[in-house]
């Protein structure tokens, strides 16, 4: 019972004990609380009960019962790091069994040699335990012994056995009620899915171990090793060291167990390894060794020396005395079997070549190597990484390149094994050191070309293919329901009493975990990507024209290949890191300027925009020619304000994370019979003022209080009105000098408050249209005026509505439509009429037309435009109505989340909009605009990927998108997207409409700062 129910077990013989026991019922009691104990609570009060027991069996004259108590406290002592004792009391143990209980006796000693890490006596054992167990029908200690004996195969590499032993005692135990058994028979089933390289089988299998053993109330010391040891494969090892850390903190508190420590230790040290804290890795390693030394784990012991002189090089201890300890490791792992002998091998070899030591570098990375054509993916990476060095040593370009191509078409098999997007980009970081190999190698035999493709091997492959489609999961959907109601009361509760909320944050945080849990479960569909690069195509697609500039960084300087004209060429700029410090000042600059009051920085800023060209473009920055420009910078480099620099300031310019990237945006054709959706979130200080001035240009909706023909506003009005005020021309294009001036106060995306009257804009939309064409038809089809609505595909986008008498309007693409209600609270249906102009709200006897700004109507839609604003703007019409559109513009607060990217969000009336909920989208707008603060930034990961909004979208089916490195001045940003807009009626891209929108903007610092924020990205 002690494994089937560990509380009521415990309760029990603690009950029995007070009923004055005999001695042998006495020492079962023992025994069960010294298991407890052992696992569960302190070792030293497990050692004192399992002692108490063994003398009691002792005077019940039961040899029987000695035996088995002496197998537990064995185990019990070897945990406690009482090696030798332990083994003495299993040597005891074995000469008073017989029998079923001398088979139950070797069970434990074959566990004990596996906590050991001596798995040949382990695998002895068991073999000899097994049949007996089976011929005394003990179903219970069968499945365990298959289960340990399968846990074996897995450390020494045999995943195939370990696969048929686990298949058998899963059998088993589906026959008892063992659950901490059957839990630990779960996780066991993650372990092997992590070995065969299934790392989203492996998370899924972990999660739900942990949700059997939270339900039975024990601490999963073990199991959070394993779930380390699938971060960290996963590229998340900075998680897995704060949950190692926090494990040994927890075991530390309840005096557990010693061997455990150890092994948390193990994996504290190579997580920290690999989140590049060496300091904290020697650290860890070190307290590692000594432990496994104390308790005689000589194989646990060796690894942890490897990842103690990995620690050593990695801040630069590089010496021959490493060189032999690396080697002397090698050895030992290779004779005990252990699939990390290769490592150790890769690590000699990389030592001595540093050392400039060819001869030994050859010897060790040759035995490396052999590991290319066969095991895990990872392990045939490490192959293939020293087979690329010594091709480096033996100076052969080809070698290193065929090398490096090899090992970077496993990790991309590998990548597309995994779902979810940021696994696929933390993933990218194992094939970074392949990467650069190829990279020097090009560099210095292959010319700009080969350069160039090297550079696009291996950037920003996140994005090459879709991601997983998120499962239509129950829990998964009801938690990111919960998550955004509890964002939302915990958003209110600091803007009403300016304090946060503690329990619905620790709530919010909870939920966060969940999401990002169940999202890490999904498999990958698609197979690896086999549309490769092709340089010829790129510049066939620039033309004579377009120049695309992709920044490729060597050995920490900026490389820049020029591409234009049919051919690439090559200069060298500045140093990344300097690159990377002037960067970070020109953001301080933006922020500042989005507040008046500034204007004295605007000069600073502009000399930081020079510093930067001459870092990040160099000589090149004199061969651009005239036309349009393509920016492809490396991950480090994304929240560079491009439109700062000199020679880019008046260039139509956009951005792409990669050239593949950019090349698929120009080849993604718009939806047919796309609509224009705008949306506009609460709390905007400006109150989201270009939405109804959109409106009414685009549909001729008047904003509330104002009338069609109306008296204009003058146009020489100041650059700074009162605060609160707006003064928007006819139609709400700029009418004078500062059209809409900046104010003092909240930027957008920060500190929200709200903004009275004016915060309830007419529910009617712009139709931005695709490629130019303009549509004939106003509101109810007259002619639109100046302001013609570009075409949306033809009429009749809508016409599919529901007829009267219904109570709401259908469902689209998945997401929950809330229906729509009149004025006086009774529902309503919309209805588009044939000319794709009429929105009718019926009700069996009457029907009325859906006036701007009429309450409760779910969408104004106008021409196939719709719009999204007050309590309509709720995420799942949003996500509605954004499935599928031809161009998206969302006014909402954005929030940028450093520590989780795909949680940054966009301010909806119900919640936050996150990054996952994207995911779920069939195809996201063609065009998106997000006058939102952050909404470009991302977050650097893996080897050259970037995690955030934009780059969640372009997969997705978007192929431009315009919006905001910094945070930028809520009021300044109603002209510019005025501006932008009138471009885009006029038939031009994002960026044509971009450039001419800044061209547009005031000379003042505000303005310039706003218009230099905003980046465009893609092709469309």
């Amino acid at each position: 019972m002690v494994f089937a129910a560990p509380g009521e077990a415990l309760t029990r013989a603690e009950e029995l004990l007070g009923a004055d026991p005999s001695p042998l019922h006495a020492s079962v009691a023992h025994q069960v609380i010294g298991i407890w104990q052992r696992d569960f609570g302190d070792t030293r009060r497990a050692l004192a009960h399992l002692r108490r027991a063994r003398d009691l069996a002792a005077r019940a004259d039961s040899a029987e019962r000695e035996a088995d108590v002496l197998a537990t406290l064995g185990v019990a002592l070897v945990h406690a790091g009482r090696t030798r004792a332990g083994l003495e009391a299993f040597e005891r143990g074995v000469a008073r069994g017989s029998g079923h209980t001398r088979a139950r006796v070797l069970f434990r000693r074959a566990y004990v040699w596996w906590v050991l890490g001596r798995h040949g006596e382990a695998l002895e054992d068991v073999r000899r335990a097994i049949p007996v167990l089976r011929q005394a029908e003990d179903v219970i200690w069968t499945a365990r012994a298959l289960t340990l004996r399968a846990t074996v195969h897995l450390a020494l590499g045999s995943v195939e056995r370990a696969d048929a032993d686990f298949t058998a005692a899963e059998a088993l135990w589906d026959t008892t009620g063992q659950e901490h058994d059957k839990a630990d028979a779960v996780e066991s089933r993650g372990l092997a899915a992590f070995r065969s390289g299934d790392v989203p089988a492996a998370l899924r299998l972990l999660d739900e171990a942990e949700e059997r053993y939270a339900k039975l109330g024990t601490p999963t010391f073990m199991l959070t090793i394993r779930r380390c040891e699938v971060l960290m494969a996963a590229g998340l090892a900075t998680e897995a060291l704060a949950e190692a850390d926090g494990a040994v903190a927890a075991l530390d508190g309840i005096g557990g167990q010693s061997t455990r420590k150890a092994e948390l230790l193990l994996v504290a040290a190579r997580a920290a390894r690999l989140a590049d804290e060496p300091q904290t890795a020697l650290a860890r390693a070190a307290v590692a060794v000594r432990l496994f030394a104390g308790q005689r784990r000589t194989w646990y012991e060796t690894h942890a020396r490897l990842v103690l002189i990995e620690a050593r090089v990695a801040t630069g201890r590089g010496s021959g005395r490493l060189v032999a300890d690396a080697a002397a490791v090698a050895e030992r792992l290779a004779a005990f079997g252990a699939p990390a002998a290769p490592e150790a091998s890769l690590l000699a070899g990389r030592i001595a070549l540093d050392l400039g030591w060819t001869a030994d570098a050859e010897r060790h990375l040759a035995v490396a190597a052999r590991s290319r054509h066969s095991g895990p993916p990872l392990a045939r990476m490490t192959g293939w990484a020293a087979q690329a060095l010594r091709a480096r040593a033996a100076g052969s370009a080809r070698g290193v390149l065929e090398a490096c191509r090899r090992g970077l078409d496993v990790l991309d098999d590998h990548r597309m094994t995994l779902g979810a997007s940021e696994l696929r980009a933390r993933a990218t970081a194992q094939g970074a050191e392949l990467a650069a190999l190829a990279q020097r190698a090009s560099l210095v035999s292959g010319g700009p070309r080969r350069l160039l493709g090297w550079s696009e091997r291996w950037r920003a492959t996140v994005l090459s293919a879709p991601p997983t489609r998120p499962p239509a999961d129950p829990v998964l959907l009801t938690a990111m329901t919960a998550f955004r109601e509890l964002a939302a009361r915990a958003e209110e509760a600091r803007t009403d009493g300016g304090r946060p909320a503690p329990a619905l944050e620790r709530e919010q945080r909870r939920l966060e975990r969940e999401i990002r849990s169940r999202t890490l479960h999904m498999r990958g569909e698609a197979p690896g990507d086999g549309d490769r690069f092709d340089v010829g195509r790129l510049l066939r697609r620039l033309g004579d024209e377009v120049r695309l500039v992709e920044l490729a960084v060597l050995d920490g300087r900026v490389h820049v290949l020029l591409c234009g004209q049919g051919r690439v060429r090559r200069f060298e700029a500045g140093l990344l890191a300097e690159a990377e410090r002037e960067a970070e000042h020109v953001q301080a600059g933006l922020r500042r300027l989005a507040h008046p009051g500034a204007e004295a920085r605007l000069p600073v800023l502009e000399a930081a925009g020079a510093r930067l060209q001459h870092l990040l473009l160099g000589p090149a920055a004199a061969h651009l020619g005239s036309g349009s420009v393509v920016v492809v910078p490396p991950g480090r480099l994304h929240r560079v304000p491009w439109a700062l620099l000199p020679v880019l300031r008046e260039r139509v310019l956009s951005v792409s994370p990669s050239a593949s990237s950019w090349l698929r945006a120009r080849d993604t054709a718009p939806p047919p019979g796309g609509r224009q959706v705008l949306v506009r979130g609460p709390g905007l200080a400006s109150g989201g003022a270009e939405v109804p001035e959109l409106s009414e240009r685009y549909t001729g909706a008047r904003p509330p209080g104002r009338e069609r023909g109306g008296r204009a506003e003058p146009a020489d009005r100041p650059s700074v009105p009162p605060q609160g005020e707006r003064r928007p021309g006819n139609h709400g294009e700029p009418t004078g000098p500062h059209p809409v001036p900046p104010r003092a106060g909240p930027d957008r995306g920060e500190h929200p408050q709200p903004t009275g009257p004016a915060a309830t804009p007419p529910q009617a939309a712009p139709d931005h249209g695709n490629h130019g064409k303009h549509g004939e038809h106003g509101v109810h089809g007259e002619p639109a005026g100046p302001h013609q609505v570009p075409a949306s595909g033809g009429p009749g986008r809508r016409e599919q509505a529901q007829a009267a008498d219904t109570s709401s309007v259908p469902p689209r693409g998945g997401w929950a439509e809330p229906a729509a209600a009149d004025g006086g609270g009774r529902l309503v249906s919309l209805l588009v009429d044939s000319d794709g102009g009429e929105v009718v709200g019926r009700e069996g006897d009457a029907a009325r037309r859906a006036r701007p700004g009429a309450p409760g109507v779910a969408a104004a839609v106008r021409g196939g435009t719709v719009v999204l604003e007050g309590d309509d703007a709720r995420v799942p019409s949003v996500l509605r109505e954004l499935d599928g559109a031809a161009l998206a513009h969302i006014a909402a607060h954005g929030t940028f989340r450093a520590d989780s990217p795909l949680f940054s969000s966009l301010r909806m009336a119900d919640g936050p909009l996150i990054v996952h909920d994207f995911d779920r989208l069939d195809r996201s707008p063609y065009r998106i605009i997000l006058p939102c603060c952050d909404t470009a930034r991302f977050a650097s990961v893996g080897a050259d990927e970037l995690l955030g909004l934009v780059t969640a979208l372009l997969p997705l089916g978007t192929a431009g998108v315009v919006a905001c490195t910094a945070p930028v001045n809520d009021a300044a940003v109603v002209p510019l997207m005025l501006a932008l807009h009138k471009g885009l009626e006029a038939g031009l891209s994002l960026a044509e409409a971009l450039r001419d929108a800044r061209a547009a903007l005031p000379g003042d610092a505000v303005h310039q700062a706003t218009g230099w924020a905003f980046t465009a990205f893609g092709a469309a």
